[in-house]
Order: C-alpha cells, then sequence, then structure tokens
C-alpha cells in the first residue's frame, strides 16, 4: 500500500521529471528481485501441522471445493466493488479528475490521489484489528462502507468542508475494509483450501475491477476533455462510486461469518 502512494506521489513526478520508463522499470525490477531475495532468507521455515490432504492428489479440486460455496462470490463481490473506487478511479482516472473537473493542479491533483494508498496503509491494519477486538468481521466492513460514503458525499456536496486530501485519506481507511473478505473466505471454507481459497478471492476481486474499468472509462473517463459542465461530471462520477459500495454493503449482509470471540 506504501508502493501505491509512492506511485502517486514520488514516481508520476520522476516520469515528468525526465526519468524514462525503461529506467523506471528496470529499477523497479532490480528491487523487486532485492526483496524476493531478501524474503526467501528471513522467512521461518514452515512447520507442517497435520491436516487433511488434497483430495485425490487434483490439482483443480481446492478451486472445486472454494467456487461451490456461495460465499466465496460473495466475498470477492464485495472486495471488488469496495477495490473499484481506489483502484479504477483515484489510482487511474484521480489526477486527471482531480485536475479537469476540481480545478487543481497536478501536483496538488497528485498529492491529493495519493492520499488513498496513504489511506490503506492506516485502514487495513486498524480495521482488521477491529475486527478482532468487536468480533465481527461483518460490522467492521459495514462500517468502512460507510466512511467511504461519507467522505465522496463531503467530497461532493460540501467541498470546502476540508480539504481534498484529507477526504481522501478517509476514503482510503475506510478502503481498508476490502481486505477483510480475504479472511471471511479462508473461515468459511474448509482447512485444506485456505491458500486456494486466498488465490480464488483474488480472481474475483481483480476480474471485478476488470469488468469495472472499461465501463467507467466509457462513461466517465472519456467525457472528461468533452463535457461542459465540470461539476455535474464529478457529482455523476462520485455518485456512480457511491453506488458501487452501496452494492457491496448490501452483500455484505449476506457473507456468513464464523463467530469470534472478541479481543479483551
Amino acid at each position: 500500500m506504501l508502493g501505491g502512494t509512492a506511485g502517486q506521489w514520488a514516481v508520476g513526478p520522476m516520469i515528468h521529471g525526465g526519468l524514462s520508463l525503461q529506467a523506471y522499470w528496470i529499477g523497479a525490477g532490480v528491487i523487486s528481485l532485492l526483496l524476493c531475495v531478501w524474503l526467501f532468507v528471513i522467512t521461518p521455515k514452515e512447520q507442517v501441522a497435520n491436516q487433511k490432504a488434497v483430495p485425490n492428489g487434483n490439482l483443480l479440486q481446492p478451486y472445486k471445493i472454494v467456487f461451490s460455496n456461495v460465499q466465496s462470490y460473495l466475498c470477492g463481490l464485495v472486495s471488488g466493488l469496495l477495490f473499484a473506487p481506489t483502484t479504477v478511479f483515484i489510482m487511474i482516472w484521480g489526477v486527471l479528475f482531480f485536475q479537469h473537473d476540481r480545478g487543481f493542479s497536478y501536483s496538488q491533483a497528485t498529492v491529493i490521489s495519493a492520499m488513498v494508498p496513504m489511506g490503506w496503509v492506516i485502514g487495513c491494519p486498524l480495521l482488521g484489528w477491529l475486527s478482532d477486538l468487536c468480533g465481527s468481521r461483518k460490522m467492521v466492513i459495514l462500517g468502512g462502507c460507510t466512511l467511504m460514503i461519507v467522505s465522496l458525499l463531503q467530497l461532493l456536496y460540501l467541498p470546502s468542508l476540508i480539504p481534498a486530501h484529507l477526504s481522501m485519506l478517509f476514503m482510503g481507511v475506510g478502503s481498508g475494509a476490502a481486505m477483510i473478505p480475504y479472511s471471511i473466505i479462508k473461515e468459511v471454507n474448509p482447512d485444506e483450501v485456505k491458500g486456494s481459497a486466498t488465490g480464488a478471492i483474488n480472481f474475483i476481486t481483480f476480474g471485478v475491477t476488470s469488468l469495472l474499468g472499461p465501463l467507467f472509462a466509457s462513461r466517465f473517463g472519456k467525457t472528461l476533455n468533452t463535457t461542459t459542465n465540470h461539476a455535474a461530471h464529478f457529482n455523476a462520477t462520485g455518485l456512480f462510486l457511491i453506488a458501487l459500495i452501496a452494492a457491496a454493503m448490501i452483500i455484505t449482509l449476506f457473507l456468513k461469518e464464523k463467530r469470534m470471540q472478541a479481543v479483551s
């Protein structure tokens, strides 16, 4: 998540300042390789516990189990709908929207957009801790959704109340709830397929954002330069994002979470 912030705040200005894309990707690749080696060295050896083996050793059998569970789809949909306002809107289109529709400079729009992944840095561990503390995953997801909607409504209709970068920080904190379904999907599937469950929710989550990306681009992105009413255009975009979050809230009500004992 810090990398997402750096991508907006640091890498963008570096590219605009003259750094070539080729040099950036070579540098990013070398750093990633070094991180992989470091993780390989410091990761402790796994203590293999006694658990049920994958039936018949079939590589597809774990996914058959996961995708036979309706709850797996619900978890992926919730996570995907909550990621879409941040990944599809902020990480791809955010800078342009704040420049064209709200009249911010490039540097200002970059900082505002970078506040969302910074909010993830705060919200992901905070909301995960809260879900353990209160013993309920669903309530924390609903709370995170509410914070996202309130932040967007304030940005749309009361923009002078607090600065835009704080609005986006709060939205990012709330969107940290998108990670909680990753815990739920492992709790509603058998222990022997937890790894496959994580892979499945990633597939569904980014499948949702991949479908919403072109829709958002055709409906709102391509009209950035042609619209004559930028305020109305920005508000329509925000209401579309709010509708996605509201849909995630409705689906959350149908999740079956494992009963947990609240952390004292």
